[in-house]
């Protein structure tokens, strides 16, 4: 009877797992939709809803160059005029701005920036940056061009999609190890494309730099995956536990990057829905990875369980005539 209701119980179980990573998804694209962007990504930057451009410099000055960069994010003047360039403070912006003649700056001036700007129901706004060049007044014109956000329920529905068919597969699979193993290294190679397509949307500062500043806990986790991974195909314990605590922490490590599934522009050298790939990816399979870890450990404590315990050997003692 009781080996009749545990297998009675083991489909339940296995459906439990593939429902709670589902729900447990669901409830955080809740939580995520009614926060702003972090700047979570390199280079201080965020998924915004518009981009920005300069449409003039009024009036024109030789040798003067306005520009924005980051689709908007931040203003960078290049002065070649011969005098000095001042960008004051205010309406919002606090710090103001000199370029010397010959030099160049870059700043994220709160009258022009993309960075937590909201539009509303617009589809385009304005801004205005004054600045002198020597005596001369000048006025930049800005333009902001609202994004079209992407459908955030189908990207949420992806990450839960592969977290579920994760979480079934290796209920099923013979050997769970292997599969946990592919998928944290397929969890670090969406973590490393992640990164380095948030470091190359960054102008305004040095690459290198930028990539250490974004990888953060990664220079960590990513090589013990690895490593995991590679004990764990060989059917070791401590490398299944290996991977599972490295694909938790690219979840942790990928959490301020969820608003991407609701934001339309988006901070990385690539195409945005690249982007929202990757992040569902690791999000999806990150979580899967974790939660499926107790399983393989159960299916190798199993196999091992005979070679732990030999089988006494027979006794040919003489029986008593």
């Amino acid at each position: 009877m009781s080996a009749g209701l545990r297998a009675g119980r083991t489909p339940v179980r296995g459906r439990v797992l593939p429902r709670l990573a589902v729900v447990l998804l669901l409830a955080l694209a809740q939580v995520v939709a009614q926060i702003p962007p972090a700047s979570a990504h390199a280079g201080g930057l965020s998924p915004t809803r518009a981009r920005g451009a300069v449409v003039a410099v009024t009036p024109q000055v030789p040798g003067l160059s306005v520009t924005t960069i980051e689709d908007g994010a931040r203003l960078r003047v290049r002065n070649d005029t011969g005098m000095r360039v001042e960008v004051p403070a205010g309406d919002g912006q606090t710090v103001p701005v000199t370029v010397p003649d010959g030099g160049s700056a870059t700043w994220i001036d709160a009258r022009a920036t993309t960075l937590d700007r909201d539009l509303g129901a617009a589809s385009r706004g304005t801004w205005e940056v004054p600045l002198t060049v020597g005596p001369t007044r000048v006025t930049v014109t800005g333009e902001l061009v609202a994004g079209q956000p992407p459908r955030a329920a189908s990207w949420w529905a992806l990450a839960a999609g592969i977290a579920a068919v994760l979480l079934v597969l290796a209920r099923r699979s013979p050997r769970p190890h292997v599969l946990l193993a592919v998928s944290g290294l397929l969890v670090v190679a969406a973590s490393v494309a992640h990164v380095v397509g948030a470091t190359l949307a960054v102008r305004s500062a040095p690459l290198w730099g930028t990539f250490l500043d974004a990888t953060g806990i990664g220079l960590l986790v990513w090589p013990l995956v690895v490593a995991a991974a590679v004990a764990a195909l060989r059917g070791r314990a401590g490398g299944v536990l290996g991977v599972c605590a490295g694909a938790g922490l690219s979840v942790v490590f990928v959490l301020p990057d969820l608003t991407v599934f609701h934001f339309a522009v988006l901070p990385v050298a690539g195409p945005p829905a690249l982007e929202r790939f990757l992040v569902a990816l690791v999000l999806g399979a990150g979580l899967a990875t974790a939660v499926a870890g107790a399983g393989a450990l159960r299916v190798l404590a199993g196999r091992a369980a005979p070679s732990a315990h030999p089988a006494p050997s027979p006794d040919f003692t003489e029986s008593e005539s």
